[in-house]
């Protein structure tokens, strides 16, 4: 599977192409790619935007869109998933869906004053403004906790992926995870509001027990009407919902003959 990362930073996965935020840089990407199928992945407005502006300028018949709003850090576990080998870019929607449903996220901030999801408490809010204070934000849970010197990182994991503000939250923030990272992602923009953050997510088990488990499941995709490619849910090439598949009854004609009854039982 062929994959360009619109605003992605440094430190992803070398398979993907990165690309900026503009029409230009897109471009750019593509045309250094085989005329291949393309999955165009992003995770914010103006990327989705770009994308989209992409596909009309080029053509619908090889881009795919594959939108979805995640951390940065559980962005780029799924960006590694989608360029496991032997993938078809129709399969890219089910093998984000599987993936990001097994990975855990967290987030040590030193402020949650302008936190709006998910929400802090009043008592948290007012505690933001005391000096050396860090909070622990689960996005997945949607829960906030004040930092206990621990950040609860699941064990296991054959993926650690991290990203962090230029400051420290707290001296040797590594030392709360539970191995070294596998990648650390450089360049990201202010990921929360924050004047000082630490991101950091993993997956649980192997990434590519979470792949093969996606692509198990192709059997039971059904067929975009207007292209013809697998689709789970929507087609991400045109952007139409895909029918559930349907066993197939045949017609009458051919159904088996069926013994004539005499009478009529009661």
């Amino acid at each position: 599977m062929l994959v360009v990362a619109i605003g992605a930073p440094d430190g992803i996965h070398p398979a993907v192409r990165r690309a900026n935020a503009t029409l230009d840089s897109v471009v750019a990407a593509l045309a250094d790619l085989p005329a291949d199928d393309v999955v165009l992945a992003t995770r914010d407005e103006p990327g989705r935007k770009v994308a989209r502006s992409a596909r009309l300028v080029l053509g619908p018949e090889r881009l795919g869109l594959l939108h979805v709003e995640t951390p940065v850090t559980a962005w780029a576990v799924m960006l590694a998933g989608l360029v496991t080998g032997g993938l078809t870019a129709s399969s890219a929607r089910a093998v984000a869906d599987v993936v990001l449903a097994r990975v855990t996220t967290r987030a040590l901030v030193s402020s949650v004053a302008s936190l709006e999801s998910p929400a802090p408490t009043f008592r948290q809010h007012a505690g933001s403004l005391l000096p050396r204070t860090a909070f622990v934000v689960d996005p997945g849970r949607g829960t906030v906790g004040r930092f206990q010197e621990r950040l609860g990182v699941p064990t296991g994991g054959d993926m650690l992926v991290v990203a962090r503000s230029p400051k420290p939250v707290v001296p040797d923030v590594t030392d709360l995870l539970p191995r070294p990272a596998d990648a650390e992602l450089v360049g990201t923009r202010a990921e929360w509001p924050a004047a000082r953050w630490f991101e950091v997510s993993t997956i649980d088990g192997p990434l590519s027990w979470a792949v093969a488990s996606a692509a198990s499941a192709s059997h039971r995709w059904s067929a975009c009407e207007v292209c013809g490619r697998a689709a789970t849910e929507t087609c991400i090439f045109c952007d139409i919902a895909a029918r559930p598949a349907h066993t197939r009854v045949p017609p009458r004609a051919e159904l088996p003959d069926q013994p004539e009854h005499q009478g009529v039982i009661s």
